[in-house]
C-alpha cells in the first residue's frame, strides 16, 4: 500500500515521502497513529502544487541574487581606518564593517555571506567574495584608506 508520510518513519522515510508499506502495518500502525495517510489523487495534486511552488520560489530567489551580483560588480566600498607604521591597520577589516558599508550604499548583504580569504590588515584595494545560496558567488571591491 502506498502511504504519504506526515511524520518521519524510522527505517522507511521522512515526512513528505511516498513509501510502499505492508497493508497491515500501514492500516494498523501508520494510519491509526496519524504518521501517514493513503495516497490518492488529492495528495498527488497537493505534492505537485508544492513542488511547483518551491521551483517558482527558487527561480525568484536566483533572479534576485543575480540582480544583486550585477549591482555589486559596479560597486566599490571605501573604508577609512586608523593606520600605523608601514600602512598597517590597528586591527583588521571585518565582514560586519563591509556589510555595514554596503548597507549605506543601499545593498543589504548578511555578514555571514561575506568571505574574507586573508585578514585585511593593510591599506589598499581588495576583492572580497560573497557566497550566496544555490552555489552563486559575487564579489565586491573594498578600498581601505587612511
Amino acid at each position: 500500500m502506498q502511504i504519504y508520510l506526515l511524520k518521519d518513519l524510522k527505517g522507511h522515510g521522512k515526512a513528505g515521502d511516498i513509501v510502499n508499506l505492508n497493508d497491515g502495518y500501514a492500516k494498523n500502525f501508520v494510519i491509526k497513529n496519524k504518521i501517514g495517510k493513503p495516497v490518492d489523487n488529492a495528495i498527488l495534486s497537493d505534492i505537485k502544487a508544492k513542488a511547483e511552488s518551491a521551483a517558482f520560489k527558487t527561480q525568484t530567489e536566483i533572479a534576485a541574487i543575480k540582480k544583486q551580483i550585477e549591482q555589486l560588480k559596479q560597486t566599490s566600498v571605501t573604508l577609512h581606518c586608523k593606520v600605523g607604521a608601514n600602512q598597517k591597520l590597528f586591527g583588521s577589516i571585518t565582514a560586519t564593517e563591509i556589510s555595514n558599508a554596503l548597507a549605506e550604499k543601499g545593498i543589504t548583504i548578511d555578514k555571514h555571506l561575506i568571505v574574507i580569504n586573508e585578514p585585511i590588515k593593510t591599506t589598499g584595494s581588495y576583492n572580497v567574495t560573497i557566497k550566496y545560496n544555490h552555489q552563486l558567488t559575487g564579489s565586491v571591491t573594498v578600498n581601505v584608506e587612511e
